[in-house]
């Protein structure tokens, strides 16, 4: 087990199931062949996140049909939260890591010019 301190207090942090990098990239992947063709490409990075607790950063880049409908942007978000969510089969908790996505379409993307999102 782990302490880490935050706000003053300790607070235990326990991992309760472990998945390798390498079986998350699996499951993202199978997500983005199930996402296609609104998900042009997912990518992930492992950090910490502002409070230093370890996080994946999923970068989802959407088709430039599916970020034109703006009505229908949070369903999408929602869409592709859920399935990466479903296809890495565990809860965040349970892997000891949060969950943050970020999207962008892709002729942002490819205006950017920014490798992390290649």
């Amino acid at each position: 087990m782990i302490v880490k301190t935050r706000d003053n207090m300790l607070m235990p942090y326990v991992q309760r199931i472990w998945m390798s990098p390498e079986q998350i990239a699996e499951a993202v992947q199978r997500a983005e062949r199930a996402l296609a063709p609104d998900v042009v490409r997912i990518r992930q990075v492992y950090k910490d996140d502002w409070a230093g607790d370890p996080s994946i950063y999923f970068k989802v880049v959407l088709s430039d049909d599916a970020a034109s409908k703006e009505d229908q942007l949070g369903k999408t978000a929602w869409h592709v939260s859920s399935t990466i969510r479903n296809e890495i089969g565990v809860d965040q908790e349970e892997l000891g890591l949060h969950f943050y996505f970020n999207f962008r379409s892709l002729s942002e993307v490819n205006e950017m010019n920014e490798p992390a999102w290649a």
